[in-house]
């Protein structure tokens, strides 16, 4: 039955890390943190045997109605209900991580990294299913191992209220995942949760990892014994031998409907903006961008060639190079150093060319045909830049000192631009001819900071050095939306003029000034966008490490339905959503 199973979901305390109880003396202190935080004057014993009372009451309560609270609601409902739930509420999670923390410490079992991954590069897909009253202690331990965006959807009782042996929250996985039940494994290390939910749920197979300190008891109902028990994770690879690759990328989530199978689907990438800090090595983000549905990805400009050195790229679905790619030099080290296509000193300015020409030829030896371009700076800072923004987040935009800063800011780049913009012009027409022989057309993009090059104004001026299949425009959404924001220049007015000249686009939600967060999930209007891009030009989600592979995944989820709506509502053509 093994060879059936497509996703494997795991259990957290007992199964991936183990626990030890506090001695008393450095768990009274811990509480005496609780203490501070409160103020609390009570007696350090008294005040936590009240909390060890409560817990208990309360763990008995959840056991039996198989509910579990929020953090806070269980502070403010039952931890600390004598207390004003207008102090404990915004201190919830801090207090239930420190009374989690006094109780006992916490460690991953060292086998499990090397196990999650294996089993992930065999091809099955991982998930994560766990009693627990801590929301953020789960996701936190798999980021410090590195191996949390290997894990399509994690699923704790703390934000969804129910709790294993309830079979909900295993299907509420399952569903996520895009996987039906009879073809899931489930690891955990109680039988009368672990197992009792899995038969619920309908799962495949149970797999019980013994505790070698206590008996495994099954009870009188044989239906709780499991499929088979293990004494050591590593065992899991004995059981689960690898998957053919194709039927590792399985059909979308339950979050996906109607999105399945648009036309302009098939082609768009996921940037490795993403990838940063959260996978082991290159090859398992692009293993788990097309498990969650992307057709290619996009090479950035946080990509070294040590990480390239561990992938077969010429196989790999590259849609596009984000320069300076291989990034060698990092490009906070260049922007220090003025090695920028816009530098007015010609040995930098040199500098910043042969970075770029390094990504044509990556791009050249790969038969990819966009290079994304940065067009350099003014300057690479502006004293008051800080100040500005925080002004702007604050609800100050209508002040006379954000007027004044941004009239400031207006003046110092105008008085600048000339020769940096000069050098950019220069830049550019030596690499639009040495880009010729690899067939690479580069993507000028627009920038985030208004000290950036290029403006409307200006990227007119640099889009006539060369003929559109060798020079474009590369529209980054976020980057528009934030300029429109701070008064500058309407988001809106880059597909008004170079609409005709996009050969890509950064497709990211903004919140603000806050930008790479998952489309769908912010304040963007992604109808006015979609719909004016060229249906050949590329598509790249470009969103920021941070999120979880289920926020990606929905991400797409989001603009497959807006790519149908657009088709049958706005009047795009089928025809054009198919050559997409």
């Amino acid at each position: 039955m093994m060879d059936r199973i497509e996703a494997i979901l795991f259990d957290m305390g007992g199964t991936l890390r183990g626990s030890a109880h506090r001695e008393e003396t450095e768990k009274k202190a811990m509480i005496g943190q609780i203490q501070k935080l409160i103020g609390s004057i009570a007696p350090v014993d008294e005040f936590t045997a009240l909390l060890d009372e409560r817990a208990r009451v309360y763990k008995y309560w959840a056991q039996e109605t198989q509910i579990e609270l929020n953090e806070g609601d269980l502070w403010t409902q039952r931890m600390l209900p004598d207390w004003p739930a207008s102090q404990i509420q915004p201190l919830a999670v801090q207090l239930n991580q420190c009374y989690r923390q006094a109780i006992g410490s916490r460690v991953i079992f060292p086998e499990t990294k090397e196990v999650a991954l294996e089993l992930f590069r065999r091809g099955y897909r991982l998930g994560l299913v766990s009693n627990t009253t801590s929301s953020v202690e789960v996701p936190a331990a798999l980021k410090e191992l590195g191996i949390y965006n290997c894990f399509e959807t994690i699923v704790l009782s703390a934000v969804v209220g129910k709790r294993k042996p309830d079979p909900a929250i295993l299907l509420d996985a399952a569903g996520r995942m895009g996987v039906e039940p009879k073809y899931c494994a489930y690891i955990g290390d109680r039988p009368d949760r672990d197992v009792a939910a899995s038969r619920k749920a309908g799962f495949a197979q149970a797999i019980i990892l013994r505790d070698q300190i206590q008996d495994l008891d099954f009870g009188a109902d044989r239906s709780l014994a499991p499929d088979d028990v293990i004494d050591n994770l590593r065992q899991l690879l004995d059981l689960f031998p690898p998957r053919p690759l194709a039927q590792s990328r399985l059909k979308p989530g339950k979050n996906g409907k109607g999105s399945a199978g648009s036309p302009m689907m098939n082609k768009i990438s996921l940037s490795t903006m993403w990838a940063i800090g959260n996978f082991p090595a290159l090859g398992d983000f692009i293993e788990m961008a097309a498990r969650l549905g992307f057709a290619q990805v996009e090479l950035n400009h946080q990509i070294n060639s040590a990480m390239l050195a561990g992938v077969d790229l010429e196989h790999a679905p590259i849609s596009s190079i984000h320069e300076p790619c291989p990034s060698d030099i990092h490009v906070d080290t260049l922007k220090v150093r003025d090695w920028l296509i816009s530098a007015s000193d010609e040995d930098c300015r040199k500098q910043g060319v042969s970075a770029v020409k390094r990504s044509i030829e990556l791009a050249g030896s790969l038969g990819v045909k966009t290079v994304v371009v940065h067009a350099g700076n003014v300057r690479s800072d502006w004293p008051h830049e800080k100040e500005f923004y925080s002004l702007f987040k604050a609800g100050q935009a209508d002040t006379r000192r954000f007027a004044d800063l941004r009239t400031r800011l207006i003046e110092e780049r105008a008085a600048l631009v000339k020769p940096r913009l000069t050098a950019v012009q220069k830049s550019l027409a030596e690499l639009i001819e040495f880009s010729q022989p690899f067939g690479v057309c580069l993507g000028l993009e627009n920038r985030f900071h208004y000290m950036d090059i290029p403006l409307p104004d200006e990227m007119e001026l640099l889009l006539t050095l060369a003929d559109p299949d060798r020079l474009g425009f590369w529209y980054d959404v976020g980057h528009a939306q934030v300029l429109d924001r701070l008064g500058f220049c309407a988001s809106q007015e880059w597909l008004d003029r170079f609409a005709g000249r996009t050969v890509g686009v950064h497709l990211h939600d903004v919140i603000g000034i806050n930008d790479h967060d998952a489309p769908g999930a912010g304040e963007l209007n992604f109808d006015s966008v979609i719909h004016r891009i060229p249906a050949e030009a590329v598509f790249t989600v470009e969103v920021r490490p941070g999120l979880s592979p289920e926020q990606v995944r929905n991400s797409l989820h989001f603009l497959g339905r807006k790519a149908m709506y657009i088709r049958d509502n706005i009047g795009l053509s089928s025809d054009s959503l198919q050559s997409a």
